[in-house]
């Protein structure tokens, strides 16, 4: 039985059913595969920011750290949560379920909020506090401003993917997660090189 035909009852009487080595493989292949994109998001920046000027790559590398906190924040909410909704499907408990994908994602969204105010009030000092020299402290603090507004969205997806594979659904999330890096890969050129946005964001000296 194909899981997109599956209906909740169905999808949980599969996973209590089925034989667990087969199934850890199942559920294994689309996480590796969800966790080796992952990767490519911030290759994808540093190459094509590469192609304008040494200070920018640098600024990336500086703000990566940065991007990897707020990635755990979103591990944080979709873990906790993914767990407990896992047992609460296999009880058939799925009220108590649904309120926990909401909790968690809306935790993990407001939680983003408040990083991203309070990044933002002391943009600079967390600049510095990463490493950010003088030269390139003025493209450090436009790629964290960039990231830090992007926070809620980042932590509160980050959420939704690990609870699909919480729910036994880890081909979806690696659809979503994919789907996000094909994009990423595919718009950087065309706003960086094509359109020329960086123009728009690079310090004037």
């Amino acid at each position: 039985m194909k899981h997109h035909a599956m209906n909740q009852e169905e999808k949980v009487t599969y996973m209590t059913t089925m034989p667990v080595k087969g199934l850890v493989c199942e559920m294994a292949v689309p996480t590796i595969i969800s966790m080796l994109v992952t990767s490519f998001y911030n290759m994808a920046d540093t190459f094509f920011v590469g192609r304008i000027n040494t200070q920018s790559t640098a600024a990336v590398g500086v703000v990566f750290s940065v991007m990897a906190l707020i990635q755990a924040l979103g591990f944080f909410f979709g873990h906790g949560s993914g767990n407990y909704i896992s047992r609460r499907l296999g009880a058939r408990d799925y009220e108590h379920a649904n309120v926990m994908a909401a909790n968690g994602f809306f935790c993990a969204f407001l939680c983003g909020i408040v990083v991203e105010i309070l990044g933002l009030i002391i943009l600079e000092p967390i600049a510095v506090l990463l490493g950010s020299t003088p030269t390139i402290l003025p493209y450090t603090k436009t790629y964290l401003r960039i990231i830090l507004i992007g926070t809620p969205f980042m932590t509160s997806s980050l959420v939704l993917n690990n609870q699909l594979r919480f729910q036994g659904s880890a081909s979806y999330a690696m659809v979503g997660i994919v789907t996000g890096a094909v994009l990423n890969i595919g718009l950087d050129p065309l706003f960086i090189i094509v359109c020329g946005t960086h123009r728009h964001f690079i310090p004037k000296r």
